[in-house]
């Protein structure tokens, strides 16, 4: 069945299936015809018009099988209104092979942050396991584990970790824009940290083994 654009609030360009239509004012307690329970309690929305027919044979086999996909409305732990589309629901569970029990709960935005974190979290691991890391490696493994204690993945004590390998960056290299870029990042995080009731990552803001405590920028003697 073909799709009206009157369906639809507004347009977005989405990363993988280019125009695509944005939903605003979604309420999620509406008790519009199409609306029903998910299993995890959440409320989804079902767009008319929207539905493509699954290809039962490439799904991974299931209790309850899907025979068609629709476009369906949601709403993500961010609070921002996005659309799980019927074309990416056939991707997951036909081309990637997710169980039909899979289910999309962030909007595109905080997926695309996920995914960027994941990287980071992986190169770290990776530059960890170089015994003999050069300059531009140790700029590379403190500006993720930087990055990592930004976004809440690791405790604040691992900024002294971000310190250490700062400090092994010679003085030759102490004015390239990276580095100067990463001194002034931990300075703001160490100084957002350090404030009274500032308690992230699941400790206090100073506390002794949080490097915020011991305060200033990384050693340049």
């Amino acid at each position: 069945m073909p799709r009206s654009d009157d369906t639809y609030d507004s347009f977005v360009e989405h990363p993988r299936y280019g125009k695509r239509p944005k939903v605003t004012g979604l309420n999620p307690r509406s008790d519009d015809k199409g609306v029903f329970l998910h299993r995890n309690s959440s409320v989804e929305c079902r767009i008319p018009g929207t539905a493509i027919q699954a290809d039962l044979s490439r799904q991974t086999p299931a209790t309850v099988t899907v025979t068609h996909y629709f476009d369906v409305k949601r709403v993500c732990d961010c609070g921002r209104s996005f659309i799980f589309f019927a074309e990416e629901q056939k991707h997951w569970y036909e081309e990637l092979g997710f169980r039909l029990e899979s289910d999309c709960v962030r909007c595109p935005a905080c997926r695309k942050k996920l995914h960027g974190i994941a990287r980071k979290r992986e190169r770290y691991e990776e530059l960890f396991h170089v015994l003999e890391r050069s300059v531009e490696q140790n700029l590379e493994m403190a500006e993720c584990c930087l990055t990592l204690v930004e976004d809440a993945v690791f405790h604040l004590r691992q900024l002294e970790r971000v310190r250490m390998l700062l400090n092994r960056i010679p003085e030759t290299h102490r004015s390239d824009m990276q580095f100067v870029q990463l001194v002034a990042r931990l300075r703001a995080v160490e100084k957002r940290n350090s404030e009274p009731g500032s308690a992230p990552n699941g400790g206090p803001a100073a506390s002794a083994d949080n490097s915020s405590a011991r305060g200033g920028p990384p050693s340049v003697s």
